[in-house]
């Protein structure tokens, strides 16, 4: 069910299970890594791993990670991200050697109680090679009663090749299993940021379903209050997410799609024929009068920038009392975008930003092109 992985089994007071991919050296870091028995020992629903480390693919050079360690997230697609160490984890801390609770691991690594891995149901066997797997298990740690742990003294290090030698194609469905399974009504923020995975086939999840009811695990709203508390829940109100449409540039959406994956602030909005496959082209109108761009994370919300009339990209406010009078938009019964700030719409104009057409500011009227609509799915 998973190819690409190797699991070890070691003999050390009654058998941790140590999971490695093919890609990572095993280095001293073993006996840190398998000296964490005397942590699971204490607490055996403990899953800890190690810091991951970079080795350079092509001369294999140990770069390290002379950083503060970074804990796992994900956003809404289901992708996995690292963070710094939010405030509320540093001040349960005592020191800087103690175990480090994220809500997610970046999977591949670890170390567990046998007994304990075989307890939670080990891996699920519906999934395939990997994609996925680490953000359910993960879910299913934490809802089953267990705690996800980094230890700050165990370093790893793993080989980032440019392109995977095999194919990734099922890690759809597994993100769509572990959504299923897991996420419960919260799974819908999933599809509607990825209408196509409502179509992927993913197999049967009964017995997952049967596992997770026999545990008593909780729900996944307690997960994201209790264990990732700093991830932004979407409102997602009906009519106002998906593709956000011109009614004047028929075919035309909202798009973002920032060169760098790790940099979704500071680039521009445009117009491109959309595709409905959400991602790129997915925003939120949210109660607070904000164009939220909320696929990746961090999320990005719209604004003008003084003197400009074009739509740029920066953080989002977690309070809503900070919230910049630039990104400030009334969406109108007419389907205009009021921006408060400038008391101008937003209007769809061709070839106005590097030959792509673009929503821009300009004086309100009664114009088509300045008509705004989300619509679900195409």
């Amino acid at each position: 069910p998973l190819p690409a992985h190797t699991l070890d089994f070691c003999n050390i007071s009654e058998a941790q299970a140590l999971l490695h991919g093919a890609a990572c050296g095993v280095w001293p870091w073993a006996i840190v890594l398998l000296a964490i028995p005397l942590i699971i020992g204490e607490d055996e629903s403990a899953v800890v791993c190690p810091v991951i480390d970079v080795i350079e693919w092509n001369t294999f050079e140990y770069l390290g990670n002379a950083g503060e360690p970074q804990i796992g997230g994900f956003d809404w697609r289901l992708v996995f991200t690292w963070h710094v160490i939010p405030e509320r984890e540093q001040k349960r801390r005592q020191s800087k050697t103690d175990v480090i609770r994220s809500p997610t691991m970046a999977g591949g690594l670890f170390a567990v109680s046998k007994k304990y891995f075989d307890y939670l149901g080990s891996y699920d066997t519906g999934m395939e090679v990997w994609g996925g797997e680490n953000l359910e298990f993960s879910f299913r740690i934490w809802q089953c009663g267990g705690s996800l742990e980094i230890h700050p003294c165990s370093h790893v290090g793993h080989i980032f090749p440019k392109q995977a030698p095999y194919s990734r194609a099922k890690a759809l469905a597994n993100s769509v299993r572990a959504a299923e399974v897991w996420m419960d009504e919260y799974k819908e923020l999933y599809y509607h940021r990825n209408p196509h995975a409502r179509m992927e086939p993913y197999g049967d999840v009964t017995e997952r379903r049967l596992l997770r009811e026999k545990l008593r695990c909780k729900d996944f709203r307690w997960f994201l209050e209790n264990i990732y508390p700093e991830l932004h829940v979407p409102e997602d109100r009906a009519g106002f997410f998906g593709m956000l449409k011109n009614k004047g540039m028929a075919n035309y959406c909202f798009d973002y799609n920032p060169p760098n994956e790790h940099e979704v602030t500071g680039h521009r909005i445009i117009l491109y024929p959309c595709h409905g496959m959400g991602q790129n082209q997915f925003f939120e109108y949210t109660s607070q009068n904000e164009i939220r761009y909320n696929t990746r994370k961090p999320e990005a919300c719209a604004a003008v920038d003084s003197g400009t009339d074009y739509l740029t990209m920066y953080l989002c406010q977690d309070n809503v009392q900070n919230i910049p009078e630039n990104q400030k938009f009334v969406f109108r019964e007419d389907g205009t975008l009021f921006h408060v700030q400038t008391q101008k719409c937003l209007q769809a104009e061709s070839n106005s930003y590097n030959g792509n057409p673009a929503p821009l500011l300009r004086p309100c009227s009664n114009s088509e092109y300045q008509k705004w609509f989300f619509k679900e799915r195409s």
